[in-house]
């Protein structure tokens, strides 16, 4: 009786995990002749920069070597094995500035969507992708014991230029936690080796989903 009964608690509780670990199906790909855009990697702290209206923590501002690890490590994965043309943030940049400089002292007042749609216009591309970090947090402590989690909160927005509306957005938000402390993300944690990750792994992680979802 013990037997059976332990059985009727273990056997839903596996299935509810198997399904919360279970990845969210790919999003639609892009036309295929449709081009893409890729904004640098930043930490929006002026309301030109917000797409969404969120501001990003000020508790840990990157640093430019973060932010191009994080470009580079987004491109990687973009291009993937077919090698994906897109236009990355050397093209992006200079018509960041070209549309700072066109709306001037009036820059407080430009909304975070006109400010990238104007971007997307000035540099010719069907879609763009933008890439903000909200948060970031380094673990402390090593991969086997840490006294503090790394975190990340990562957001990436889809633009439809030509339309003018936001295509998709994904919002990552992940936090490590131990295998006691969080029974549902059982399969990601086997999937680290049960490693501590460093927050530029955690991004990376959060980098392939997001992609995966969005299509791209």
């Amino acid at each position: 009786m013990l037997i059976r009964f332990s059985a009727a608690i273990v056997l839903p509780l596996l299935l509810l995990i198997l399904g919360a670990c279970a990845p969210r199906p790919a999003g639609t790909p892009l036309p295929p002749q449709a081009t893409l855009a890729v904004a640098g990697f930043h930490q929006p702290l002026h309301g030109w920069q917000m797409v969404t209206g969120t501001r990003a923590g000020e508790s840990v501002i990157l640093t430019a070597e973060q932010l191009e690890e994080l470009d580079g490590m987004l491109a990687e994965l973009l291009r993937g094995e077919e090698g994906r043309p897109f236009l990355g943030p050397e093209a992006t940049r200079q018509c960041q500035e070209l549309v700072l400089a066109r709306v001037g002292w009036e820059r407080a007042g430009v909304s975070g969507l006109r400010y990238w749609m104007d971007v997307g216009q000035c540099v010719q591309t069907d879609y763009l992708l933008i890439p903000q970090v909200l948060e970031w947090r380094e673990r402390e402590g090593g991969e086997w014991g840490v006294t503090e989690p790394g975190r990340v909160v990562l957001e990436l927005t889809l633009l439809d230029i030509e339309n003018q509306f936001v295509v998709r957005r994904f919002q990552y938000d992940e936090q490590q936690r131990s295998l006691s402390e969080d029974l549902l993300q059982a399969g990601r944690f086997f999937r680290r080796g049960g490693r501590w990750l460093p927050a530029k792994e955690l991004a990376r992680d959060g980098l392939e989903i997001g992609l995966r979802e969005m299509g791209l």
